[in-house]
């Protein structure tokens, strides 16, 4: 690299390395009007984006269960649903990027950040290897990250080295950091979008969805048919839809501990 050249996140990670593994598994999240048919077809199927709008893709995070659409009076419908899935589901990675990419195109992350090309910080290229890197340098671990507890921004500056020329990989790590951010935790979720669609057969690990749905005599029983799944619900109340996210994220990290995937 010329030295005057600036580093994207992109060239900083290709020349990181770590012996960091992530356990995390992937998880998609939707709307509740979309769980029966996934069921019943056994897939995710790719849908246009509104945000790479040459593209048909489904949408993953790493291990977050973050979620897209919010409501302040949601019907049963409108209610976000939850797959957790072994990352071996995913045979066609489009991109990959260390933040939702919908919030950096839309303005929702810090201006700070948003001002840098978004090229710079797609990482498909270095596929699963670029998740570990981000985790373990950027969060430490597993457990942190899905916490959202980042690593001090001086520290992560000292320890890596990073100068005037690493202006990108600073600006994540002050965003990591919650520096002058409003928007929601998909700032802190790892995405990952598939061009094809993702059969879910013999990898999906768990699910968490609103308890009408578990109610549901025949999904019930078609859940309750795969093996090893772990299934949990939440109660529906007359809330938000942001209301419910921490009863997900409780539900999730419960299935992760079941599953030995996190410790404590």
């Amino acid at each position: 690299m010329d030295d005057l050249t600036d580093c994207t996140l992109a060239d900083f990670l290709a020349d990181q390395s770590t012996n960091f593994r992530s356990a995390l598994p992937l998880v998609h999240s939707s709307e509740s009007k979309n769980l029966i048919s996934i069921i019943r077809e056994g897939k995710i199927t790719v849908t246009q984006c509104d945000t790479f709008t040459d593209d048909n893709l489904a949408y993953f995070f790493h291990g977050r269960p973050s979620y897209r659409k919010t409501y302040d009076k949601p019907k049963d419908w409108q209610l976000p649903f939850v797959l957790i899935l072994k990352s071996a589901c995913l045979v066609n990675m489009r991109r990959v990027f260390p933040f939702d990419s919908g919030a950096f195109f839309s303005g929702r992350l810090p201006k700070y950040l948003s001002e840098f090309k978004p090229e710079g910080y797609e990482l498909s290229t270095q596929g699963s290897e670029a998740i570990d890197l981000l985790i373990d340098i950027f969060f430490g671990s597993d457990s942190d990250y899905l916490h959202g507890k980042a690593r001090p921004f001086d520290e992560v500056k000292q320890r890596r080295k990073l100068g005037i020329r690493h202006s990108e990989i600073q600006a994540l790590c002050a965003m990591y950091n919650r520096d002058q951010v409003t928007a929601d935790d998909r700032s802190l979720a790892i995405e990952v979008q598939s061009e094809s669609d993702v059969a879910i057969n013999d990898h999906l690990l768990g699910i968490v969805m609103p308890r009408p749905y578990f109610d549901d005599n025949p999904l019930k029983t078609r859940l309750r048919a795969i093996k090893g799944l772990e299934i949990r619900q939440y109660d529906v109340w007359a809330l938000s839809t942001e209301s419910y996210m921490a009863a997900i994220y409780s539900h999730v990290m419960d299935i992760y501990r079941k599953l030995g995937l996190v410790d404590g």
